[in-house]
């Protein structure tokens, strides 16, 4: 069951175009992305997980589709994650992973296989493998609070 202190994709859309930002969310649930700003140039896939690590998860084959997809329509690819910070506030962690990537150094995302729920929203799917790897929370662009019992 998910509380009153959660965060959704809606609220993170919400918090980040309280800023200087204009996303509106995809409407195609099978979109490959959450949300898009036109005027920025922006596509957003949001993640809000329930407990706060410092790596958080990214799985490649949505990352490689959505960075090519920028790429070719000149666009940015943003990656942000909500996670609880301590109680009544969630951290929201803004990535750009494809320009860590182009970074001269690289990122090492530390891709390997693992077995995950195939559909991360439905109660009893089947586990399949995918391959993922992790954003670490000092690599992100930008880092804000968010207050989730207003």
């Amino acid at each position: 069951m998910i509380g009153e202190n959660s965060m959704n994709e809606e609220k993170v859309i919400k918090a980040l175009n309280s800023m200087k930002y204009n996303f509106e969310p995809m409407d195609d649930k099978f979109s490959r992305y959450d949300a898009f700003d036109k005027e920025h140039g922006i596509m957003l896939e949001i993640k809000c997980r329930k407990k706060h690590y410092p790596d958080t998860l990214i799985e490649k084959m949505k990352y490689d589709w959505n960075k090519n997809f920028a790429e070719e329509n000149d666009l940015e690819f943003w990656y942000a994650v909500s996670m609880p910070n301590k109680p009544g506030s969630h951290t929201i962690y803004i990535f750009d992973p494809a320009n860590l990537e182009a970074e001269e150094e690289g990122y090492d995302f530390k891709w390997h296989i693992k077995k995950l729920p195939e559909k991360t929203e439905f109660q009893g799917s089947q586990w399949i493998d995918k391959e993922v790897g992790y954003l670490h929370i000092d690599d992100c662009l930008i880092s804000f609070e968010e207050r989730t019992n207003h």
